[in-house]
């Protein structure tokens, strides 16, 4: 488990208002079943919301189990203990996955079965913190900044820290779906945290890579700019990623914090920005 000393993340996340929240998920164009999963929890006594995204692994039915299982699972148990935040989170996934991992053990049809799964506790009198294990991600929307604020634990990510691939092979390379971490593989399960400070007009983007495997994060930038409520934008993400192919499942949840009157530029302007930028990259016609 990494952590980040939380006394360096000093806002609270009410504080600049209570964010918009949409989800959902698309079996894809290709696969019969669906493996993703979302869920959130709301915990009105202790002022907190938790967003989970997981893609479930492995053959049969095995996958949609796995994934259903976690996303069930860490909510209620996020909300158990005086423990602080980022302890409760680790807790509450590692629990999932020796559950994950007991189940798999006693019946042989979900052999092998695991989960990614990436975390979002928002909270009304704190910071925020992310946790994850394996390849779905977490991307951070600020002004004009777009980024992930995940490692995917994947051999071809890895392999791309180390120098080894190009960040465009990665994308085709045959290796692509080797996990290094998942839950319900193992007994133990390494979780990484991290603290967030949000502001005002930040927006948080979870997914499945059967987004950011298939849209390239340009275009996933721009869509999650789409103005109105986030659900709309939701769905434009889901278009993109079936129009790309639509080779996997597909799962996103968005929250967007309100913006300030006072603060940067509106996601209208950012949005109008981006494409007059986009658009003066292009190559022009010979003339």
């Amino acid at each position: 488990m990494s952590l980040d000393p939380s006394n360096s993340v000093r806002n609270t996340a009410w504080g600049i208002g209570e964010p918009a929240i949409a989800g959902a998920t698309h079996v894809g164009v290709v696969r019969r079943v669906n493996q993703d999963a979302f869920f959130r929890w709301d915990d009105a006594q202790r002022g907190e919301i938790l967003l989970v995204v997981a893609d479930g692994l492995g053959g049969h039915r095995g996958g949609e189990v796995a994934s259903q299982m976690a996303t069930q699972m860490i909510g209620p148990l996020v909300a158990m203990g005086d423990r602080r935040p980022p302890e409760r989170l680790v807790h509450a996934i590692g629990e999932a996955n020796r559950m994950i991992h007991e189940a798999a053990r006693k019946d042989d049809t979900l052999e092998g079965m695991g989960t990614t799964v990436v975390c979002l506790l928002l909270s009304r009198d704190g910071p925020a913190w992310v946790a994850h294990v394996g390849d779905s991600r977490l991307y951070r929307l600020r002004d004009e900044a777009f980024e992930p604020l995940t490692e995917d634990h994947s051999l071809v990510a890895t392999l791309v820290r180390e120098g080894v691939l190009r960040p465009e092979e990665a994308r085709t390379d045959p290796r692509k779906n080797q996990i290094l971490r998942a839950l319900g593989v193992r007994k133990e399960v390494e979780v990484d945290v991290v603290p967030l400070e949000p502001m005002p007009g930040d927006a948080y983007l979870l997914c499945t890579d059967g987004l950011h495997g298939l849209v390239d994060e340009r275009d996933i930038q721009t869509l999650a700019l789409e103005p109105g409520e986030p659900g709309l934008a939701i769905e434009k993400l889901i278009e993109a990623a079936n129009r790309a192919g639509g080779t996997d499942n597909v799962t996103c949840m968005l929250a967007r914090f309100p913006e300030s009157a006072t603060g940067p530029a509106s996601r209208q302007d950012l949005l109008r920005r981006l494409n007059a930028a986009r658009a003066s990259e292009r190559p022009r016609d010979p003339e």
